[in-house]
């Protein structure tokens, strides 16, 4: 069984769920809470409301949102009588970030003033943004704030916002009932009543499952049944309405649409992709199978002396244009056509191979790379056995050919004679003659000869003073290290000429 690359796949699409032609908005579920003073009132079980919406909410925020970010907004919570007290307790997120903070807030709400549900829809519609999704309205009572909440979400469904809002009534009255069924109608959602905690829980999950369950699902196969990372574009009347990928699980209007699907190429563009058409139900999950062709497909290698070894970033050209770069422990789709592919994985080898590539390719391109090795030096002060943290140089003929680092050595040193220089202004150092083998990896040990001083600050009355910092400088233009007061520090043949105090 041929193995493809699903996992590349994986990474490239993930985090998609639903996107419109031009636009990307993301899924979203809106929850706004009643935090007003009426919350304090008790349901007909004898719970109090504020105490059953904080449990009810916590379980709700546990079940399933794939796809879904999630925001929190309370009103009423802080001041009596702000037709303003409205908070956006969380923005946008993933499910999972969301839930403990909802449930950090709930521990410390405490329900105080109006409820402003008009003003707060305007908030939330601000907070969407691009996103389009469900908004989740808890209440325990009507506008308070003088204003129409209900004319409000009628104007958003005549400018086709993409929002729908759901009411929950928590202990209504029978006309507190009407009016906040009212808000569902203007929405064209189904209203639903609340008298405890159960109820409640009840009409979020049909409001959960509403707006969740009804999904689409692409699945691609290649002709052997092997299963195909895959994405494409669903059309109506030949205007592209939604983009889609075989990992996402896309909520989408119900009704008929034109699919044209693919394996997406590095090169950008989908490779001999297909069309059928797909009827999108109105709810459950519509999955549609799609086979496809597999792209040519590219991994590299590089070699010294016929020996794997570790690469860098590989480029394609074509025609002397860069069309997509990768990763060399990746493998990756392409289009047919012939590719010059570039890569250094170090400064002394700058490699290129140039391939061909038609239907039914998998090729593996090598670059065989000059030897090189890895060197790593450890300089240490005489008579102490401090080490130097400074990086060092190697060089060749009075030039520089390489910088060690002082931490991580060097990789891609050509075998050789250098001299080995300490890059230190205030300190400097050269080792002539250090010899390179042919070996791979290579460690120096390097003794320093070296001075040593210890600078203490010290009071009048002889106690030790709190300032640690102490600064070196030599020459004119005073280049300075930093050490700490009470610890040793080793100078390379230093002239100390002043010792500058911290202010």
């Amino acid at each position: 069984m041929k193995k493809y690359l699903v996992l590349l796949q994986l990474c490239l699409f993930s985090g998609i769920f639903s996107v419109f032609a031009g636009e990307k908005p993301a899924e979203a579920i809106y929850v706004i809470l009643d935090g007003s003073g009426s919350m304090w009132q008790k349901l007909a079980d004898g719970e109090f409301k504020i105490a059953a919406a904080k449990r009810v909410l916590n379980e709700f925020m546990q079940r399933d949102f794939e796809g879904f970010e999630m925001a929190f907004r309370a009103y009423g919570h802080r001041r009596k009588g702000d037709c303003r007290d409205s908070e956006l307790i969380i923005p946008f997120g993933k499910s999972n970030a969301v839930i403990p903070k909802l449930t950090s807030f709930l521990k410390t709400v405490n329900p105080t003033g109006k409820t402003p549900i008009s003003y707060s829809l305007r908030a939330a519609l601000k907070d969407f943004g691009d996103r389009k999704g469900e908004i989740i309205l808890i209440s325990d009572g009507i506008e308070t704030c003088d204003e129409d909440p209900c004319e409000l979400v009628r104007l958003w469904r005549e400018k086709n916002v993409q929002i729908k809002v759901h009411v929950v009534g928590l202990g209504l009255d029978e006309k507190s009932k009407n009016a906040m069924r009212c808000i569902s109608d203007a929405a064209g959602t189904d209203y639903y009543d609340a008298g405890s905690a159960t109820e409640l829980a009840e009409g979020l999950k049909k409001i959960q499952e509403r707006a969740v369950s009804a999904a689409f699902k692409l699945r691609g196969f290649d002709a052997e049944g092997n299963s195909m990372g895959i994405e494409g574009v669903l059309s109506q009347n030949g205007k592209e309405k939604f983009e889609v990928t075989s990992n996402g699980r896309f909520r989408i209007d119900s009704g008929k649409y034109q699919l044209t699907a693919g394996v997406r190429t590095r090169n950008g563009s989908l490779y001999k992709p297909v069309t059928d058409s797909v009827q999108i139900a109105e709810s459950g999950e519509t999955i549609k199978d799609v086979t496809v062709a597999v792209p040519p497909s590219v991994k590299a290698k590089f070699t010294d002396d016929d020996e794997k070894q570790r690469g860098s970033q590989v480029t394609a050209y074509q025609n002397g244009k860069e069309v997509f770069h990768f990763r060399w422990i990746d493998e990756v789709y392409l289009d047919e056509g012939e590719y010059e592919f570039r890569a250094k994985p170090n400064q002394e080898n700058e490699l290129s191979v140039t391939e061909t590539f038609a239907a039914g390719d998998h090729k593996t391109i090598e670059f065989k790379m000059v030897h090189t090795v890895y060197v790593y030096f450890k300089l240490l002060a005489s008579g102490s056995g401090i080490q130097y943290r400074h990086h060092c140089g190697l060089w060749q003929n009075g030039e520089k050919k390489y910088r060690v680092h002082s931490g991580n050595g060097a990789r891609g040193v050509l075998p050789g004679t250098y001299d080995l220089h300490l890059e230190s202004d205030l300190t400097p150092y050269k080792k002539e003659n250090v010899v390179i083998t042919e070996e791979d990896k290579q460690n120096f040990e390097i003794i320093v000869p070296s001075g040593h001083v210890t600078f203490i600050y010290q009071n009048a009355d002889g106690s030790r003073d709190k300032d640690k910092r102490v600064f070196l400088g030599r020459g004119t233009d005073r280049q300075q290290i930093t050490t700490q007061s009470g610890k040793k520090i080793a100078l390379i043949g230093a002239e100390l000429v002043g010792l500058e105090l911290a202010e």
